[in-house]
């Protein structure tokens, strides 16, 4: 009778589970074509427009704090930006197609996470019902079609894991040469792909293989030079550009705050409520299989855990996009526990994971319904903010003000004035003359404020109602004033 109830119980799961994820992929094909613009999008595909172009990449919306430097970047995301440049060649400069390599990321990540599966016998998730939970989480979600690379470092981050279990199982020491050169790559696509180089790294130490460390820390550190090729000075002149970098050099390294960081990494887990669902999931997880996660997953174990230690010492701040590195990891140690639970029979406790997973899913739908005004052509918008300009001039514009604009102004990024001032100085003067003084002091000719797509901030600032046609300050004019924009020009 406990094995017909069994059954019965397995089939409505995976009923419920392949609606919700039908839903997910649903949902997710629909928001492939009605995104919102973020604003990184702006600063990153502008670096792959110019190496597209011109063969170089470039910041002209931060040349205001770079100056020169702007003209031919030392640091940036060299591989991301190196594929997206690709894209710009082969198609067009608009951000859906400047997405497509977070999409191509995530397909491949599903894909390696569905072959692991298979490989370790489970054979309870589908390819549908893997995309779906892993859509459920609202930040893999975002990230899943956004012009960024975290999606690519995920897959990176369990590649290098995935080929290190290849080892481990083999003993070939060329899987760890392999697993080198993928985690390299991730440091040549981002900095912070350093990260897995030294969680692998820390890996390999763990289990004594010195001659699969070796190898490894050969074929890592060959592939990671890319990234220092064209750095006046190297690894020297690396380091050197990294200690001027704003959220660097303003950090303090002692060692009290190198412990800080290790203790506040949970704030990375908890930075939203999706992301508060999902980090309990896989706590749960790990309670209710301890046992058989540390007897048939310990290396999937100690490889998150170096990846949170390497990750949380080595980052500036808990940013939770970097979340993502790890949640092929967590998303695997909730789907070994519900499938170790399914073997068990403990259904009471698969049914919490599942309601939590759920409920994930519904955070993730309400949070992309919550942006629907967001779902605006930008291109097309901007060229309307575009027509009330002067073409050639300079404008202080938000990011995304560079599709289809980038050629016809010299625009420079609002990130530039809490990069200098770092924020608004309270009780001095009004914020809007202060934020207006900084675009006079850099001989700006336009600030134009979207009131729709700027930071957030800046938005409430300016929406105060003495913000009309004719209103003037800081030796700015508002020439133009309707419910989408606002363009200040500079008196002469």
């Amino acid at each position: 009778m406990k094995q017909e109830q069994m059954n019965r119980f397995n089939i409505r799961w995976r009923a419920g589970a392949t609606l919700l994820s039908i839903v997910m992929l649903a949902f997710f094909t629909v928001s492939l074509f009605l995104r919102r613009i973020n604003g990184d999008e702006g600063i990153i595909g502008e670096w792959a427009y110019w190496l597209a172009n011109y063969g170089q990449a470039r910041s002209m919306l931060y040349y205001s704090y770079f100056g020169e430097k702007a003209l031919s970047l030392p640091i940036y995301h060299k591989f991301y930006t190196l594929l997206l440049a690709g894209f710009v060649k082969v198609f067009d400069f608009e951000p859906f197609y400047l997405r497509i390599p977070s999409l191509i990321s995530y397909a491949g990540l599903i894909s390696l996470i569905g072959f692991y599966l298979r490989i370790k016998g489970v054979k309870l998730f589908s390819w549908y019902i893997l995309a779906g939970f892993f859509l459920s989480q609202s930040l893999l979600f975002n990230f899943a079609f956004l012009a960024r690379p975290e999606l690519l470092m995920a897959l990176f981050s369990f590649a290098t894991f995935f080929i290190l279990r290849q080892y481990t199982q083999s003993g070939d020491w060329r899987w760890a040469l392999l697993a080198g050169l993928i985690s390299g790559l991730s440091f040549y696509t981002h900095l912070n792909g350093l990260a897995i180089v030294v969680a692998a790294g820390i890996f390999l130490l763990f289990h004594f293989q010195w001659k699969a460390l070796i190898s490894f820390g050969m074929s890592a550190f060959a592939m990671a030079s890319l990234f220092v090729i064209d750095i006046p000075g190297t690894y020297l002149g690396l380091l050197n550009e990294l200690s001027q970098a704003p959220d660097v050099k303003n950090s303090s390294f002692s060692l009290g705050r190198i412990l800080m960081k290790l203790l506040t990494e949970h704030e990375r887990f908890f930075h939203n409520a999706g992301l508060a669902v999902f980090s309990s999931a896989t706590i749960l997880s790990l309670i209710f299989s301890w046992k058989q996660l540390r007897r048939n997953d310990a290396d999937l174990l100690l490889f998150l855990l170096f990846m949170i230690l390497s990750l949380s010492l080595l980052t500036h701040g808990k940013t939770a996009k970097y979340l993502l590195f790890y949640m092929p990891f967590m998303g695997l140690i909730i789907l070994q526990s519900v499938n170790y639970l399914f073997l068990s029979g403990h259904l009471r406790k698969v049914i919490l994971i599942s309601v939590l997973i759920i409920t994930g899913a519904g955070i993730t739908i309400g949070d992309y319904l919550k942006d629907f005004s967001y779902f605006v052509p930008v291109k097309d918008r901007n060229q309307a903010m575009a027509q009330l300009m002067e073409k050639g001039t300079t404008v202080m514009a938000h990011d995304g003000f560079v599709f289809g604009q980038l050629e016809q102004f010299e625009i420079r990024s609002p990130i530039i004035f809490f990069f200098k001032n770092e924020g608004f100085r309270q009780n001095e003067k009004d914020d809007s003359a202060e934020f207006l003084t900084f675009a006079a002091e850099n001989d700006y000719d336009y600030v134009a404020v979207d009131l729709l797509l700027e930071r957030d901030d800046l938005r409430e600032i300016f929406s105060d109602a003495k913000f009309e046609t004719g209103y003037r300050s800081a030796g700015y004019q508002i020439t133009y004033k309707d419910a989408d924009f606002m363009i200040f020009k500079r008196l002469k």
